[in-house]
């Protein structure tokens, strides 16, 4: 018998090889108009796998991009913190609408289809909110102009006496995610169908919105609570005990103020302005810089440049030596050194004690100044404390920070002593300017590196054109100029700052601090902080070649990878390369942790004898020259980040994991031509055996390069100066302690997919046994697809889980009995009729691996189906129907009654469906 599938009610087949295949026409008929019908699964799909990770705005650009604030005429990207928590794809409209405004249309949203789209699922009021937070304006709902009638007439397919019907908005809002280029569609069309709800109940005009109703709701539906603010608290807040002035950014475009309970946004101010900050009123400078008072106690502003001021006592002139005393009991007196070139002298305080900069150390330099600061309790005996001086450029009323300085002690004294300090040990440049050791130059072999930062890191200026990712093992590389290249330039703006501090600080400080900053930050100077991709790109090319070296052709990946088109129409490596490339897997760092990071990543420098930095650690040559200290100074500061690499791994873990997993899913969904390899499985099990290295090998590069270094100082110090390494070096004498993190929170759950008949191969159905006891088998040949699922497959005809065909199920509700039964049916992907959910194929492996005869299992909604099959006619070539539901016994009474009402010459088949692999 050659079995073919059958429709239970009025049929409406679907043919494809030797099976007929169909679903009730009633199920069709309530799908006709759920979704717009231009909208398929083959163009952009409202798909049935979802990732979790997928939890942030658009990377894709924005067809009208965004321009900046009245005073600020350029382009510029939506601010996260001005986002509400919504619907993925109603963020990506918001964003594009944001994205979309300046001063020209700040009061003509609505003739911006992305702002009308967006409105009717984010709410007027809260886009107007995130508009003003956006651009530092202050609008209004009733201040927007009407509802351009061009619009209006595109909504209502030129019918301009048309009221807008439900189906009219579903196909204007689809009609928007496509033209914005969104990531992201609505999980279901149950989501759309209920903003347009929300619009018909407001509009009160039945089951249709005309033209001056919808303008009335855009004008009328809701306003905005309050201006430049939201509820939301910038989690890093931090008291800063003195801040008089702090400078925003260079090309900062607006000023971020923070209390513990507030945050307020404005656009940087190009005239004398007040700022009201949890009812407290700040005047502001032109450029954004508090004036006239110290900035509040309780309020700070992330990302701003803040003056410091060294509060350290002076000790007595003309003394041999200096007294440090410390309650109760703790005291020391150190002899001033004689001469300009003397030594200094490094003092320790008592155990336990701390400076603001966290060491309970500082330095005794001639002819007797102190060099770092003392911890708050040290007291010098006939010493005085300088009065702070007004940062450069303050104006009006200047308070001193600390009331309890020397009143007779005047700014120029303290400015003196400051310099007579600095005088004794050289000062460190603003400006990292370390190398890089050879092999960690750049990824370009691999594809770009995250910043591209050494073409653009000097001007700041991103590169023209995405990044690129390569596999060099398989001769896709730059050489033969078949990168696979992003052809969007995707670029971290406002976003988090992961940094130990400046250079220029010096001491032995590895505490990592995250920084909500509105741009590239300023750090050691310019072209010294790149954006950096938490989950990298060379990734790629680090798997493939893994799975290479375990016998998978360069043929295999280039033809069901680099080369093969995916879902939506991109190749899969594009797709890949999209998966990482974006502003959520995007942190900025200092040069010296990026350097740091490529060293652990790469998998290099890894011993002992030859350490990161191994090469210009060499180059230290004295103490005393200018190059040669800064060399130095340099070198301490990248070891200190190397010791800090483990913090920015735990930090940045839940980005590394969430990037990860849509890498993860995205193989998930490929269907190779053979069963070579079960994608996603490999990826995971490949990233869990590297990254569980990560840890050791953090902390031991960072030991191998401080000891390194040390030896290096001590034979230099044993060559030129008597065996003596000048205090100006504060790491030197310290131990280093590396950080460490958990490397199981960057690895994404492994996939739990069958362990036989993995995607891409290939075989017959046998669905059960007939009354005469013979094996009913199919004749065409089936094949096993990856289905963008953690937990099962997709089996159908053709080339993919998206082309061909795979099985879908429709509800049998409506049949006396069959409860929630449904008939599973083998349908072309692209023609699926709308809101048929995807039957997904669950072999019974039992521990096989490979091409296996077994059980196999539909699965519906992640429920395994219990399927009972009908052949509707006796003899040969009849056609079957696969009744199934969530128990047998609702499978089986479902399947009676349609051999009893429909097929009276039909039977019941026994025994389990068997998957037949070729």
């Amino acid at each position: 018998m050659r079995p073919v599938f059958v429709l239970v009610a009025a049929l409406l087949p679907v043919v494809h090889g030797a099976l007929l295949l169909g679903i009730p026409s009633e199920q069709l008929a309530a799908g006709n108009t759920s979704v717009p019908s231009s909208f398929s699964k083959s163009a952009a799909p409202v798909s049935t796998f979802t990732s979790s990770a997928n939890s942030s705005i658009s990377n894709a650009p924005p067809t009208s991009p965004a321009v900046g604030m009245a005073t600020v005429p350029r382009k510029r990207a939506a601010i996260p913190a001005c986002l509400k928590t919504v619907e993925l794809s109603c963020l990506n409209l918001a964003a594009n609408c944001i994205d979309s405004v300046n001063a020209g249309n700040v009061n003509t949203l609505w003739s911006i289809k992305s702002c009308v789209a967006a409105a009717t699922c984010y709410g007027v009021g809260d886009l107007i909110t995130s508009v003003e937070c956006q651009t530092g304006f202050v609008v209004t709902n009733s201040a927007q102009a009407a509802l351009p009638s061009s619009i209006y007439n595109g909504i209502v397919m030129g019918c301009t006496s048309c009221a807008i019907t439900q189906q009219n908005y579903i196909d204007f809002y689809y009609g928007q995610l496509t033209a914005v280029n969104s990531a992201n569609f609505p999980s279901s069309i149950d989501v759309v169908k209920a903003f347009w709800s929300a619009i018909t109940t407001w509009a009160a005009t039945g089951s249709t919105v005309p033209y001056m109703n919808f303008n009335d709701w855009l004008h009328f539906s809701s306003f905005p609570v309050t201006t430049t603010t939201t509820t939301t608290p910038v989690t890093t807040f931090t008291q800063i005990t003195w801040n008089p002035n702090p400078a925003p950014t260079s090309g900062a475009v607006s000023e971020t103020f923070v209390t513990s309970t507030i945050t307020v946004i404005i656009a940087i101010p190009t005239a004398t302005t007040s700022v009201v900050v949890g009812g407290i009123s700040i005047t502001l400078a032109p450029g954004g810089t508090p004036i006239n008072n110290p900035l509040p106690p309780g309020i700070t502003i992330p990302g701003a440049t803040t003056p410091t001021w060294n509060p350290n006592i002076i000790p007595p002139t003309s003394v041999p030596s200096v007294t440090f005393t410390a309650p109760p009991s703790f005291t020391t007196i150190v002899a001033v050194p004689t001469a300009s070139n003397s030594p200094p002298k490094n003092i320790t305080g008592p155990p336990g004690d701390k400076n603001s900069d966290g060491d309970n150390w500082w330095l005794l330099v001639f002819p007797g100044v102190i060099d770092g600061l003392l911890p708050a309790d040290i007291g010098i005996p006939g010493g005085v404390k300088p009065t702070a001086a007004p940062p450069p450029d303050w104006t009006g009323v200047w308070t001193d920070p600390d009331p309890t300085s020397t009143s007779t002690h005047n700014s120029a004294s303290a400015s003196s002593s400051a310099s007579s300090s600095s005088s004794s040990c050289p000062q460190p440049t603003a400006a990292y300017s370390l190398s890089d050791d050879d092999e960690n130059s750049d990824w370009e072999d691999l594809g770009s590196d995250p910043d591209r930062r050494r073409s653009n890191i000097m001007t700041n200026v991103a590169r023209a054109g995405g990044r690129s990712m390569a596999f060099t093992d398989c001769e896709i590389n730059k050489a033969n100029g078949n990168l696979v290249t992003n052809p969007i330039t995707v670029d971290l703006k406002a976003g988090t700052y992961y940094t130990i501090g400046t250079k220029a600080a010096g001491g032995i400080g590895i505490a990592l601090n995250p920084i909500v900053v509105n741009d590239r930050p300023v750090g050691n100077g310019g072209g010294t902080v790149a954006q950096e991709h938490v989950f990298e790109i060379g990734y790629i090319g680090q798997f493939f070649k893994s799975i290479k070296n375990q016998g998978v052709s360069c043929a295999w990946i280039v033809n069901n990878v680099y080369d093969q088109d995916g879902w939506d129409g991109r190749k899969w490596a594009l797709s890949l390369l999209q998966e990482i490339d974006q502003v959520p897997n995007m942190v900025w760092v200092d040069k010296a942790m990026n350097q740091a990071k490529s060293n652990v990543v790469n998998q290099n420098k890894a011993t002992a004898a030859d350490p990161p930095q191994m090469a210009n650690i060499k180059k230290i040559s004295d103490f005393t020259t200018t190059s040669s200290v800064n060399l130095i100074q340099d070198i301490e500061y990248f070891i200190r980040n190397l010791a800090a690499v483990g913090t920015y791994f735990g930090h940045t873990a839940a980005i590394f994991q969430a990037t990860a997993l849509r890498v993860q899913n995205c193989l998930a969904q490929i269907t190779p031509n053979t069963p070579d390899v079960n994608l996603p499985v490999a990826f995971n099990v490949w990233l869990r055996t590297l990254i569980q290295t990560y840890p050791l090998g953090c902390t031991s590069r960072a030991t191998n390069s401080f000891n390194y270094y040390h030896n290096r100082m001590t034979t230099v110090a044993n060559q030129l100066n008597n065996g003596v390494v000048p205090q100006c070096f504060p790491l030197f004498p310290v131990a280093i302690n590396p950080t460490t993190f958990t490397w199981q929170n960057l690895v994404p759950p492994p996939p739990n997919l069958p362990t036989c008949n993995i995607p891409g191969t290939e075989g017959i159905l046998q669905l059960g046994v007939n009354p005469n006891g013979a094996a009913e088998k199919g004749v065409d040949t089936y094949r096993v697809m990856g289905a963008g699922h953690a937990d099962f497959y997709g089996l159908g005809i053709g080339t993919d889980f998206m082309a061909g065909s795979h099985f879908v199920a429709g509800s049998l509700a409506q049949y006396p009995s069959c409860g929630n039964g449904a008939v599973v049916v083998d349908l072309t992907g692209p023609g699926t009729p709308a809101g048929l959910p995807d039957v997904l194929f669950s072999p019974q492996c039992n521990g096989q691996t490979g091409k296996q005869t077994v059980p196999f299992s539909f699965v519906l909604n992640g429920q395994t189906l219990s399927c009972t099959l009908i052949v509707t006619v006796a003899g040969k070539n009849s056609p079957v129907e696969i009744i199934c539901a969530g128990s047998a016994a609702v499978a089986v009474t479902c399947a009676n009654f349609f051999l009893s009402n429909r097929y009276p010459t039909g039977h019941l088949l026994t025994g389990p469906m068997m998957f037949i692999p070729s």
